[in-house]
């Protein structure tokens, strides 16, 4: 009979990726990091959304297909039709990226009889996973060691049932952290502007350096619903020479090459992209207490406020303001950890085992003579 590994490699092994406009959102740029991994792995991949940005995820190899927002009363009705259009090629696994596309991949995944991955980025996706019909689900992946306890602290999961696969993202060979001698301290924020994201709380801290005599350049990065709100605070504060509102064009990655620190200024409950690509880039960042994430370690990848007030945040940016050399440490030693804990090619290599792994326990072989 034919040896596992052997076989593993013989299959034809294909995907369908749902994701939701959220997520799409928050870590876009690692599910293409994914993509582009999957198809080195010779993984057929394939996303499945709503959100049009889905479309920036495209490659030559790699499908895209859109489709109406699932809505009651007509939900059954669209997700049959696009089971339709993916069972003329149906994928061996249907994978549910976040909590926003688990219906659709739960209801895909019996519809064309493939296997079912659940992957959690965020507490509100282990909401779900709790009112989740689980006997379907495969396979459950987490992002970070928090979101393997809580999901398994609050669903049943069996132990051998969850896979921790880090994010993973590309590390630049350069160290953008005061990497000019002279420059202007330059800080970034991409918290969007609603009354969650802590842009608030961020800008009670930049009138605080400012009443310290501290010399510095703020880019906030986001958008929302809050910025006219934002925009008067900035006013009333006397900041508006050292803040500057900069809407997000394109992929933030070429500014965070050409910025010192990034702010992360709420705390997270769902992961996003940005605190991880800025470590790669070689920013300082400063983050608040971590729900979710585990590659902000407090004096090793970031300066991690225990308290989420203005002026502890004020503290930790000053602390690198008034130490270049610190603060370039800490962004050198953060690149180091991207690279050791987050590469992209582990994080492919680790997903595409576990679809083979899902293929191989339902396919069958002839036995050789």
């Amino acid at each position: 009979m034919s040896h596992p590994d052997e076989a593993a490699d013989s299959l034809s092994v294909s995907v369908a990726l749902c994701i939701g406009p959220g997520a799409v959102a928050r870590f876009g740029r690692i599910m293409r990091h994914l993509a582009v991994g999957l198809v080195d792995q010779a993984i057929q991949t394939r996303f499945i959304s709503s959100d049009p940005q889905v479309q920036a995820l495209s490659l030559s190899p790699i499908q895209t297909m859109l489709h109406p927002t699932i809505r009651r009363p007509f939900a059954r009705r669209q997700i049959r039709d696009l089971a339709e259009d993916l069972s003329t090629n149906p994928p061996t696994a249907v994978h549910a990226v976040s909590g926003e596309s688990y219906r659709v991949a739960w209801t895909l995944s019996e519809a064309l009889d493939a296997e079912l991955v659940v992957q959690v980025t965020a507490l509100a996706d282990c909401d779900l996973a709790e009112r989740l019909d689980r006997k379907p689900v495969s396979r459950w992946i987490a992002w970070s060691d928090p979101l393997v306890h809580e999901l398994t602290g609050r669903v049943p999961v069996p132990a051998d049932g969850v896979e921790l696969i880090r994010p993973g993202i590309l590390a630049s060979h350069h160290v953008a952290c005061f990497a000019e001698d002279g420059r202007v301290p330059t800080i970034l924020c991409t918290a969007g502007f609603g009354r969650e994201g802590g842009v608030e709380v961020l800008l009670e801290a930049l009138s605080v350096l400012q009443v310290r005599g501290r010399t510095f350049q703020a880019f906030l990065l986001g958008e929302g619903p809050q910025e006219s709100l934002l925009r008067r605070l900035v006013r009333r504060r006397g900041l508006s020479t050292l803040v500057t509102f900069a809407h997000p064009a394109g992929d933030l990655t070429q500014a965070m090459h050409h910025a010192d620190m990034l702010v992360c200024p709420a705390p997270d409950e769902e992961f996003a992209a940005d605190g991880l690509t800025a470590m790669g880039a070689g920013m300082a960042v400063v983050a608040l207490s971590c729900a979710v994430s585990d590659h902000f370690v407090d004096g090793k990848t970031a300066l991690v406020c225990r308290r989420p007030t203005s002026e502890a945040l004020a503290d930790s940016l000053d602390q690198l303001i008034l130490d270049p050399v610190q603060a370039r440490q800490l962004a050198t030693s953060a690149q180091e950890y991207v690279r050791s804990h987050h590469a992209a090619s582990t994080m492919a290599e680790r997903t595409a085992a576990v679809y083979r792994s899902l293929a191989l326990s339902r396919a069958t072989f002839p036995l050789r003579r």
